[in-house]
């Protein structure tokens, strides 16, 4: 017979474990000469402490690659460093010089040591190695998601691929012209409605999925804002095949303070969701066909006579897991090239978020 005191101790840790609460780090502001600033717009784990991160206003189809380092006991970012960038030559750019692809997102596939980046100015996902040059492939896009039906710089920004089920996702940052009306400062009580898409190995899509967005919290106001952007910034791929989705809102009041950006992060189930066509406008779809979503949490990064750490978030990958067993989520904002707005500097963030034992 167990001793009783060890009884004790094992049924303590057991509720210890049972109720842990998503751990959220406070963001840490990187050094401007270990990380210059650019658009970061989304970030992948290479393996170990290496990450590639895109940033959607390059002159060059590329990544950069990271070093960084997060505290195996709480979690906490340590350092992070910009060592490399890979570059592929840019077919053709925009009137700034920069890419017409505008890269937002990006996937690491280790088994076939290849890359994935998504463009939101040419509506493609392509396949590169990891000296950053094109192979040649390119996943097969459904007719959704072609340039006349996604709105100005409201495309593609998400991608995300899992080993375990060897399966990529992606979706639009707002929605889609053909499904309805999208979330801005004219519509502000809208919530943006997203087709969330899978492809397989070959690149093809195997099936599509309808995604609610939460309503702005400005919706709920009388204040008309300077400046409203909405969308799902991200998508993140857990290993049991549920998704997180990164949900934000960037709002600017007209009067150039009080300014705000809300995250929130849900997890998704794509194994009890039911499949849409890509057909029917999801304005037109029921309820139940919409994704269950449970909100895993969700932070304010704000502008105000106090306060100068607003941080628009557009990258999420896994992180590493903790000595004890925790994963952890690395997130990573865009300050549009460190721009001046309302009299602020924007700075380059990183925020670590560390999940329960046995909830991935």
């Amino acid at each position: 017979m167990k001793h009783p005191l060890l009884l004790f101790v094992i049924f303590a840790l057991s509720i210890s474990a049972n109720a842990q609460t998503v751990e959220m780090t406070k963001q840490k502001k990187l050094s401007r000469k270990s990380v210059p600033p650019a658009n970061y717009s989304g970030i992948c784990r290479l393996g170990g402490d290496k990450y590639a991160v895109v940033s959607d206003k390059e002159k060059d189809d590329g990544y950069y690659i990271f070093k960084i380092t997060i505290n195996p006991t709480n979690g906490k970012l340590e350092d992070a460093e910009r060592i490399d960038y890979k570059s592929s030559a840019a077919t053709s750019h925009d009137k700034w010089g920069n890419s017409i692809r505008d890269i937002e997102g990006i996937a690491y596939k280790e088994k076939s040591g290849t890359i994935y980046m998504a463009g939101e100015g040419d509506g493609q996902i392509l396949e590169y190695d990891t000296l950053g040059r094109t192979t040649g492939r390119r996943f097969e896009m459904p007719s959704c998601y072609s340039l006349n039906n996604t709105r100005p710089n409201k495309g593609l920004e998400s991608l995300a691929y899992s080993s375990n089920t060897d399966l990529f996702w992606t979706t639009t940052e707002s929605t889609l012209k053909n499904d309805g009306e999208s979330a801005d400062n004219k519509n502000k009580e809208t919530e943006n409605l997203l087709r969330i898409t899978s492809f397989d190995s070959s690149l093809r899509p195997t099936a599509q999925y309808a995604y609610k967005m939460e309503q702005p919290r400005c919706a709920n106001t009388k204040k008309r804002p300077s400046l409203l952007l909405t969308g799902v910034s991200d998508i993140c791929a857990l290993p049991d095949g549920r998704l997180i989705v990164m949900e934000r809102e960037v709002y600017y009041s007209r009067k150039k303070t009080n300014s705000y950006c809300v995250t929130r992060l849900f997890a998704v189930d794509p194994s009890t969701s039911r499949k849409i066509d890509k057909d029917t406008p999801l304005s037109q779809m029921s309820p139940d066909q919409f994704m269950k979503k449970t909100e895993i949490c969700s932070f304010t990064t704000c502008t105000n006579l106090l306060k100068r750490s607003i941080a628009n978030y557009e990258g999420i990958c896994l992180g590493p897991r903790l000595n004890n067993g925790r994963q952890t989520l690395i997130l990573i904002n865009d300050t549009q090239n460190g721009l001046k707005k309302y009299g602020v500097r924007l700075k380059e963030y990183i925020k670590v978020i560390v999940l329960p034992l046995h909830s991935v």
